[in-house]
């Protein structure tokens, strides 16, 4: 079987970061907007006010109750408020609630609370995610031989990344798409890579990049504690990177830095009855999320028995090797990581990049893994033969694992 080398990750910022704390407080002016918006259009056509306003107050209370605070997340990339930047940045904490902006494009008109339809939010999509393709390309001039697009936030047919091949004439690049398997999409595209390569004459290479725009989803019209720890844990993530036949990576003179991982095993699982834990659907206006709190019950219950199997595979002795081991842990949010890290019986800083990639970007869904990948491989305190176990959670509910080892 072909030894497959995980290489040239590039992290990919489309917009500039926004701090937590200052989108938590946007998020309390646009609750508190669409919790009163009937009510102001009532007064303002009737001058009068026939029912009383959500506190602001209240509002704010909740929010701070139920979003992740700025100690887990710092910082994001939420590309649908570019448009309203400044606002945010210089104007909002120096007015009043009722005054409000709204991202260009995305306006709720008068009478509709719910803002624009889906085909509106897949063509901003479209037209965003040209630029991860541009980017990534960029630093790549070489053609690869096979392509995979993931993405679990918009679609288009053809799709952006057929776009991205067609525009550089690349005729003979074959695109595949993955799509809309949300947080652990990384590793059925890092699996269907293996199988391109391994039947490929000509050990070709294979890029992924991943365009996640999940801003293009938010729902700021329900006020509900789970939708409100949904809008204040996802970002918008792109990353690009490429996999190799491991020969073929070492004889590349055009590769001038042999930094990677090997992939040794992988292992996926269908946890059972857990399929309504945790769901990704079409909506009218938006994808629509569900995440029960059954799910880091799931996890903690099952973690340590798949991460053995996943060893299994290859002779590794999970409890012996652990502590020379480091996690690369899916951060669906900061309590599932201490979750993983207790029941495996390792310390915080095994998994640290999974925490700094949280605090640093938020929960990228699949865009996420690759960068705590990219800052694994990049990580010089890291020597050549460590182990690395990557895992994430997505629905179904699907456990997926990869078993790595830094060249």
């Amino acid at each position: 079987m072909k030894s497959i080398i995980l290489s040239n990750f590039h992290p990919i910022l489309v917009g500039e970061l926004f701090e937590q704390e200052k989108l938590n407080q946007y998020t309390k002016f646009l609750y508190y907007h669409f919790q009163n918006i009937t009510k102001l259009e009532s007064v303002a056509s009737s001058n009068k006010m026939e029912d009383e306003l959500v506190s602001f107050d209240y509002i704010s209370d909740q929010v701070d109750k139920y979003s992740i605070s700025s100690e887990s997340i710092n910082k994001r990339q939420t590309i649908i408020f570019e448009g309203v930047r400044n606002f945010i940045e210089n104007i909002m904490q120096v007015t009043s609630p009722l005054d409000y902006h709204f991202p260009e494009g995305f306006e709720v008109k008068e009478g509709k609370s719910s803002g624009p339809k889906i085909e509106v939010r897949m063509e901003w999509f479209k037209k965003n995610m040209r630029y991860v393709f541009n980017q990534f390309y960029s630093k790549n001039e070489t053609k690869p031989e096979n392509l995979i697009h993931v993405t679990c936030s918009g679609y288009s047919s053809p799709s952006v990344a057929q776009e991205a091949v067609i525009e550089r004439n690349w005729s003979s690049v074959q695109v595949t798409h993955s799509y809309h398997m949300g947080c652990y999409g990384a590793f059925p595209a890092i699996r269907t890579a293996r199988s391109l390569i391994a039947a490929s004459l000509e050990n070709g290479r294979t890029d992924v990049v991943h365009t996640e725009l999940l801003s293009a989803h938010l729902n700021l019209t329900e006020f509900t504690p789970a939708n409100t720890m949904i809008c204040s844990l996802f970002a918008d993530g792109f990353i690009g990177y490429s996999l190799y036949e491991e020969n073929s990576f070492m004889n590349d003179d055009s590769i001038k830095d042999k930094k990677g991982l090997r992939i040794i095993a992988s292992h996926e699982v269908i946890i059972p009855d857990s399929l309504e834990d945790m769901s990704w659907d079409l909506g009218e206006y938006n994808f629509l999320m569900t995440l029960s709190k059954r799910v880091p019950v799931f996890i903690r219950k099952n973690i340590k028995s798949f991460l053995m199997a996943l060893c299994e595979k290859c002779g590794v002795d999970l409890d012996k090797e652990k502590s020379q081991m480091y996690f690369a842990i899916h951060p669906g949010g900061p309590k599932i990581i201490d979750y993983v890290v207790s029941e495996i019986g390792i310390s915080d800083h095994q998994a640290h990049w999974s925490y700094d990639v949280l605090r640093n970007h938020g929960n990228m869904s699949s865009a996420t893994i690759p960068y705590i990948l990219d800052n694994i491989i990049n990580d010089a305190t890291i020597k050549s033969g460590t182990k690395v176990i990557a895992m994430a959670f997505g629905p179904g509910l699907t456990a997926t694992s990869l078993l790595l080892e830094k060249l």
